[in-house]
């Protein structure tokens, strides 16, 4: 066989074609980066135009979200329309301080309030303080004819006493001790009244309704007086167990339990004074002889013999 030499070996030399840069990445790339520019610079532009009116949004909800701002303005840059208290409780303008629960100002002189507008205002506060508190279900005021009506009482979910206790539930010892806050720098005086519902509620050494009631308006007046409240701004605490229910038509119906306090007028409050106090005019009876007591403070203070 013969052998084929180096001669007839044939070399095939295979050449790529080299393509042109050019024609794969023509010039559009450089239009779509145009368009792309000239898209952010327009985003700008509209971001930059409504940045004020941002500014002004944000400033409304934070005033609306932050408890330490009222208005928008800030509690330290001199703008808050209300002052605040060191516990954080905004207070209302043109009206008493909430002072501190544990202490009292001795240097302030005690407004007493008479005139319906007065009471009012007075209420309004109040109100304010249960909303500070999330007490507003808690916690009914009405102005009536001798003073401010100051009622405190169960919500579907919190319960001011245990089932037969006098013990205050935390939730409402803390709402009475800003109540008594307030009370402290008012003139008027108070009357503590406690009220059940008709369920009978019996132990064997004979405590009852009336006693339950009793114990649980004297805690509160306790708790008001630890608070700051002076011990003399309470003429009564007084015991209704059932006898004045809210809910006539279902005295059973828990609603009834409650504490009241109520704020008396300078009216009411001689009132008061006149029918358990000594400032009536009376016929005093003996075995010798029946004399008659004016008071000086209605006539001359002289007694006469009948």
């Amino acid at each position: 066989m013969k052998k084929r030499s180096d001669k007839d070996s044939e070399v095939i030399v295979k050449r790529r074609k080299k393509s042109n840069h050019d024609e794969n990445h023509s010039g559009a790339w450089k239009v779509a980066f145009a368009d792309f520019t000239m898209a952010m610079m327009a985003l700008f532009m509209v971001l930059w135009v409504i940045t004020p009116q941002n500014v002004q949004q944000s400033t409304a909800a934070e005033a609306l979200t932050n408890p330490l701002v009222d208005g928008g303005a800030g509690v330290f840059d001199g703008n808050s329309r209300t002052p605040l208290e060191l516990e954080g409780i905004p207070l209302q303008p043109n009206k008493p301080e909430v002072p501190d629960a544990t202490s009292q100002n001795t240097n302030h002189q005690p407004i007493k309030y008479s005139s319906p507008a007065e009471l009012k205002e007075l209420a309004g506060l109040m109100q304010s303080l249960a909303l500070q508190l999330d007490a507003q279900a808690n916690i009914e005021i009405q102005v009536v004819p001798q003073g401010l009506r100051i009622l405190i009482k169960d919500d579907q979910q919190r319960f001011m006493f245990a089932r037969g206790s006098d013990r205050l539930n935390p939730h409402f010892a803390l709402l009475l001790q800003r109540l008594a806050g307030v009370l402290a720098q008012v003139g008027n005086k108070l009357i503590i009244s406690g009220h059940t519902d008709s369920t009978p509620y019996k132990r064997l050494n004979g405590y009852n309704n009336w006693n339950l009631s009793g114990d649980r308006a004297l805690s509160a007046r306790q708790v008001m007086v630890e608070s700051g409240l002076a011990p003399g701004a309470v003429l009564q605490v007084a015991a209704q167990a059932d006898v004045m229910p809210l809910h006539p038509q279902a005295p059973e119906d828990g609603a009834n339990r409650r504490i009241e306090i109520l704020l008396l007028t300078a009216k009411a409050e001689g009132l008061y004074r006149e029918i358990f106090g000594d400032q009536q005019t009376r016929v005093d009876y003996s075995s010798q002889q029946a004399e008659l007591i004016v008071p000086a403070k209605a006539d001359t203070g002289t007694t006469q013999s009948l």
